[in-house]
């Protein structure tokens, strides 16, 4: 390797990554022949279909029904980003759960659905829900 090709005090061999900086979510492809895909869930589908449940409800009055939706934005908002705050979200869930029981069991199932960390999240916290419910 020649000197001016070579980096003050970094020397990489063959097939080797250097990286500098920040790398946070981005994707890093090492090898030949690698097919990528960068998935990311659209969550925001799943929550049209929750807020149309929210106005259907017949048991909901008005304020109700604005009550429960605000919460349910605050639960897509967090749920948006890359490392969704769990105590956050289970306080959410269970402002939800007084509010509107049937209402958080469609959000849990509509939200089981996504692939990935959003799933697994929201199966913690329904999963939580469910056993202090049963607690009590």
């Amino acid at each position: 390797m020649s000197a001016k090709n070579k980096k003050e005090g970094l020397v990489a061999g063959n097939n080797s990554i250097v990286i500098g900086g920040n790398v946070q979510d981005s994707n890093i492809i090492v090898g030949s022949h690698n097919k990528v895909t960068n998935q990311t869930i659209n969550i925001t589908p799943l929550f049209k279909e929750i807020y149309q449940k929210v106005e259907d409800s017949k048991v909901l009055n008005p304020q109700e029904k604005t009550d429960v939706k605000e919460e349910l934005q605050e639960i897509q908002t967090v749920l948006e980003k890359p490392n969704p705050d769990e105590t956050f979200l289970a306080r959410r869930f269970r402002n939800l759960k007084r509010m509107a029981p049937e209402i958080t069991e469609i959000a849990f199932e509509t939200l089981k659905n996504p692939i990935g960390g959003v799933a697994e999240v929201i199966k913690r916290i329904a999963k939580r829900a469910t056993e202090e419910a049963n607690a009590k």
